[in-house]
């Protein structure tokens, strides 16, 4: 594995079908941009979201499937951005894809 990044084993289902759980996803170095996928902790806990805005402290995340609402985590709480293939985990085809899909979470639930 190259230095600097780390594993991390995904265990809910916030941000299906983009990352599955059980699936490892590897994390690197930051450089969020808004629609960028990153793990970070949150009230003791390890997770995986979405980056909705970015800031010089932190970044605002949510997560794909309209659930969890929008919160802040300050820089030292974010481990890194999350490395992935799949087109919809980040930048702007990431960002536009997580504003369809919770927009539409109203009419799934």
């Amino acid at each position: 594995m190259n230095p600097g990044v780390s594993a991390f084993r995904l265990g809910g289902s916030s941000m299906l079908p983009v990352f599955r759980p059980g699936e490892v996803a590897l994390v690197g170095p930051l450089g969020l941009s808004a629609g960028d996928c990153a793990v970070y902790s949150h009230a003791g806990v390890t997770l995986l979201h979405r980056v909705m805005k970015t800031g010089e402290n932190g970044a605002w995340f949510c997560d794909d499937a309209g659930r969890l609402e929008p919160h802040f985590v300050p820089l030292e709480n974010i481990r890194g951005k999350a490395l992935s293939r799949n087109p919809l985990a980040g930048g702007l085809c990431g960002h536009l894809y997580s504003r369809f899909r919770r927009s539409l979470a109203p009419l799934l639930s």
